[in-house]
């Protein structure tokens, strides 16, 4: 089976098949898609951010660092842990005006003093960026096994 048929197949399996992943992956990817959706070069206090998710996360984590987890749980629990960042909360808050509607294209952005990142898109980016990145390896391991056997 090549990998497109693979990543076309997930959606059956996406919420159910356990994988294992790291606090330093959560770190990675906050760091990530905190850059990727920042107004600007990145998010205030990213380090600090970094630190604070680690901390929500330790608890969770076995004494090397990481936990077993699906999609959906890993994407309530990052949510959860957002929701428990000052820092990170910070950065769904305009630096200027209140928060009110705004247009915003593809062609016009808002100026990024009054923009904000998505929260929610944040912890489903960070939990779809990880959760495919395990399938996907998953995936080339099954594939290598059977390979091998036959």
């Amino acid at each position: 089976m090549n990998d497109v048929n693979q990543m076309q197949r997930m959606p059956e399996i996406w919420d159910e098949r356990k994988f294992w992943t790291s606090v330093k992956e959560i770190k990675g990817m906050l760091a990530y898609w905190g850059i990727q959706q920042s107004p600007y070069g990145m998010p205030e206090n990213l380090d600090v951010a970094c630190r604070e998710i680690s901390e929500c996360f330790e608890t969770k984590a076995d004494a090397i660092g990481f936990f077993e987890t699906n999609c959906r749980e890993l994407r309530d629990m990052i949510r959860t842990s957002i929701d428990r960042c000052p820092t990170i909360l910070s950065w769904n808050i305009p630096k200027k005006g209140d928060h009110h509607i705004a247009f915003s294209s593809r062609y016009f952005r808002p100026h990024p003093d009054y923009d904000f990142i998505d929260l929610d898109a944040l912890a489903r980016n960070m939990s779809h960026s990880i959760t495919v990145a395990k399938k996907y390896n998953q995936a080339q391991d099954d594939q290598a096994q059977n390979d091998s056997l036959g």
